[in-house]
């Protein structure tokens, strides 16, 4: 069940859609929303040019006068989304609690994700953010750090009637179908179990224990397997084709380098197909 989602708060048109899933996800599981406001301690730091031998620093602090009258103004800012994010959350009938921190964002979020069942991220618009691109880098930091499911919403809120779980066998696609069982039950739900393989076999073979671990859990999932290696482009085509709205899949791979794995598979999923993807560590 996912009693707890854990919802960074932000601006822009895209922290609409990302509020939308939350306040989804609560309905769905009648469950409770954390907002969170992080004041980002790189706010305060001002870009230098260092000199070639390394003694002028890349970064310097402004004078402690105005960095206190920076944070001032920031937390007010803060309280002020929170404050709007309670009020929106009491007018729909939703349990919420809120607060705010200062420091780093992606290890604030991480570190407050234990507390929680989900996080319910925006794809950008956070502090030192990647706004204009298709990933905020912060995405990829938080979904590194967490041990919680990381939904990342798509560019528009779609009610999630058709599930799509991209099973590759791995630890973290195995953690993920936990998540695929809570959201694919139901009998409105439609879900398909899906794997890239290099032969129907192999595919097959990986995918039947996800399938009985989906069925003991009461989802009965259409199973597929596609015969191809570029995994993600085969999976945003698959997302497509079955008029999917939410896709499930583990962050990593086999291998256990994390951070390579982190920029192929999982980040060309997240900048390419312009749906919601639920991501597991």
């Amino acid at each position: 069940m996912i009693q707890s989602i854990l919802l960074p708060l932000v601006e822009g048109p895209l922290a609409e859609t990302a509020k939308s899933y939350a306040f989804w996800l609560a309905r769905k599981e009648s469950g409770h929303i954390h907002g969170l406001a992080v004041v980002d301690l790189k706010s305060f730091e001002i870009p230098v040019l260092g000199t070639p031998d390394g003694f002028m620093p890349s970064v310097v602090f402004p004078p402690q006068q105005e960095s206190q009258s920076l944070l001032a103004e920031m937390t007010a800012l803060a309280r002020e989304r929170l404050h709007r994010f309670a009020a929106e959350c009491a007018a729909q009938g939703i349990s919420c609690s809120t607060n705010s921190e200062t420091g780093i964002p992606g290890e604030i979020i991480a570190r407050e994700a234990i507390a929680h069942d989900i996080v319910v991220m925006a794809r950008e618009g956070y502090p030192q953010g990647g706004e204009g691109h298709n990933l905020d880098p912060l995405i990829s930091s938080v979904i590194r750090g967490s041990i919680r499911p990381v939904l990342v919403a798509g560019k528009e809120f779609r009610e999630a009637h058709r599930i799509l779980v991209a099973y590759d066998g791995s630890i973290h696609a195995a953690r993920a179908l936990v998540v695929a069982a809570v959201l694919g039950s139901g009998r409105e739900m439609q879900c398909t179990l899906a794997n890239v393989s290099s032969s129907r076999e192999s595919g097959e073979e990986i995918l039947a224990p996800a399938e009985i671990y989906l069925y003991h859990h009461g989802v009965t999932p259409r199973r597929q397997v596609i015969i191809g290696s570029r995994a993600s482009d085969l999976i945003c085509e698959l997302m497509t084709s079955t008029g999917s709205d939410l896709l499930i899949m583990g962050a990593y791979g086999h291998s256990p380098i994390r951070e390579m794995l982190f920029g192929s598979t999982t980040e060309r999923v997240l900048s390419h197909c312009g749906s919601t993807v639920i991501l597991q560590s």
